[in-house]
């Protein structure tokens, strides 16, 4: 019987489908056939070069123009195979080296770290639908006034149908030493609290005499198109401005409570530190000092404190526009309003000081945070509770009897939920959402027979939160709490 021929080999190759940066080359195996030549055919030359490579057994790729195309593969005896290229680019660039300035009296190693993050990503550029990512740089540390130092901030930029892009990006801190000043002005934009347009929120000037303190507090509705919430800083003069700003800034959140929790929290911790960045403001220029995503059915806050070091004054404003919108447009000296009113406006108590005392067992000294509603200098809404207004307390806790007694200070909320951040004597306590008629056991102090103990508390009533709240110092808990610290507490 006459010997049946055996079946041509398969073209086999590996991997099927192959991306390709653009300008360079990558390769696929051929697998099956063992030997022999195969033919390359059907593929858009103005894309990619597709070549043979016989002794290393290859389709060899070159990347010409970004898209996609398919390789034809057949071999001598008439098989064939598909081979899918597709030639993309990296999803962003950046620059080899950046430089920021930053403040504090020192500078933590993490500051220093999350500010060489902002620079890195400041000189970062992402392809549209790509996102950039940061991690930590190695090298960071405490950084003293008037020193200085280059860390290396590992930066990726991904995103789909992209080659994903990583690079160190060497960034250059300087802190320059400054004064810590007091702000002589409060500036509020919660009005409209509720974005549904486009506009400016608020405006106002700051000048070298009257360093301010800014809060904002936006929400977005649900199924309002995205948006974002810039801060805006505007030199009108002929001469360069530097601007020292110290911030927290958080969002966008879901949670009502949590957005200006956190916002306080890293303002606070900051503040404490004088930690901040200096800005350079050319004469006739806007620039962008925040710049925040609003998705429908969230929230954005920011807390912050701006001196002007040198320089001409500065207009500050608070804008929200479309996410797609160019975020170099101008002030708009319109202001956005709303039927249901919450404060905006300019208030001249950004800080109030406590100096109190406490006896052990006699009724509890109470420190009312955000009791106090400040009249608006411009026209428009008091500012009830007190938002961003910092209050510092001195309390002496005196024993006169003859053994150590114990002294709780507990956090009383007294409308509503409200969350809370406090330092006290320098360390950073932060309380959960704490329910009216519930006090919560923050600290407890043991005061020495015939003795006392002092207490230093920083605080600042949140947004989102329902103020005033109750700061409560005795020696027997109130009515409703106990002598175990509260799980709110963390």
């Amino acid at each position: 019987m006459p010997t049946q021929p055996p079946s041509p080999a398969p073209v086999a190759v590996n991997p099927s489908s192959v991306r390709v940066l653009l300008g360079h080359g990558a390769s696929a195996r051929l697998l099956s056939p063992p030997s022999g030549i195969v033919m390359l055919s059907g593929f858009d030359p103005n894309i990619v070069r597709a070549i043979f490579n016989p002794v290393d057994r290859t389709i060899d790729l070159l990347g010409l123009h970004t898209g996609t195309t398919q390789v034809t593969i057949q071999s001598q005896q008439g098989q064939t195979a598909m081979l899918s290229v597709s030639v993309l680019i990296y999803a962003g660039r950046s620059d080899a080296s950046a430089s920021i300035n930053v403040t504090g009296h020192p500078a933590s190693s993490q500051f220093v770290s999350e500010m060489a993050q902002v620079a890195a990503t400041r000189a970062t550029y992402a392809q549209p639908g790509a996102h950039i990512t940061t991690r930590s740089a190695d090298d960071s540390r405490r950084l003293d006034p008037d020193d200085e130092i280059t860390v290396h901030v590992p930066v990726e930029v991904s995103g789909d149908n992209y080659f994903t892009y990583r690079a160190n990006v060497a960034v250059h801190i300087t802190n320059l030493a400054q004064p810590q000043l007091a702000p002589r002005v409060l500036l509020v934009s919660d009005f409209p609290e509720t974005i549904t347009e486009n506009g400016t929120l608020f405006y106002s000037d700051v000048t070298f005499e009257e360093p301010a303190r800014l809060l904002y507090y936006h929400y977005a509705p649900p199924g309002a198109p995205l948006r974002r919430v810039l801060v805006k800083v505007q030199n009108a003069g002929s001469e360069a401005s530097l601007l020292e700003m110290i911030s927290g800034i958080s969002g966008p959140y879901t949670d009502i409570l949590g957005v200006g929790h956190s916002s306080t929290l890293r303002f606070l911790q900051h503040e404490a530190a004088g930690e901040g960045e200096v800005f350079e403001v050319p004469p006739q220029a806007t620039i962008n000092v925040v710049d925040q995503l609003l998705p429908a059915s969230n929230l954005v806050a920011g807390l912050m404190q701006m001196r002007v070091i040198s320089g001409p004054s500065l207009r500050v404003a608070v804008v929200v526009q479309a996410a797609d919108a160019p975020p170099t447009d101008p002030i708009s000296d319109t202001l956005l309003s709303s039927s249901v009113r919450h404060a905006r406006g300019i208030y001249e108590i950004p800080e109030f000081f406590y100096d109190e005392s406490y006896t052990v067992g006699d009724p509890p000294t109470t420190l009312a945070i955000g009791k106090l509603p400040l009249p608006n200098l411009v026209q428009g809404e008091v500012l009830g509770g007190d938002y961003a207004v910092k209050q510092s307390a001195d309390v002496n806790l005196l024993n006169p009897g003859s053994s150590a007694s114990d002294v709780g200070l507990w956090f009383d909320p007294r409308g509503g939920r409200a969350t809370g951040t406090l330092l006290i004597n320098g360390e950073i306590v932060q309380l959960h959402p704490v329910s009216p008629g519930k006090p919560a056991l923050v600290r407890r102090f043991t005061v020495p027979a015939g003795g006392f103990t002092h207490v230093n508390v920083v605080t600042m009533p949140e947004g989102g939160s329902s103020y005033p709240v109750n700061l409560l110092f005795a020696s027997e808990p109130p009515a409703g709490a106990g002598w175990n610290l509260s799980p709110s507490v963390h």
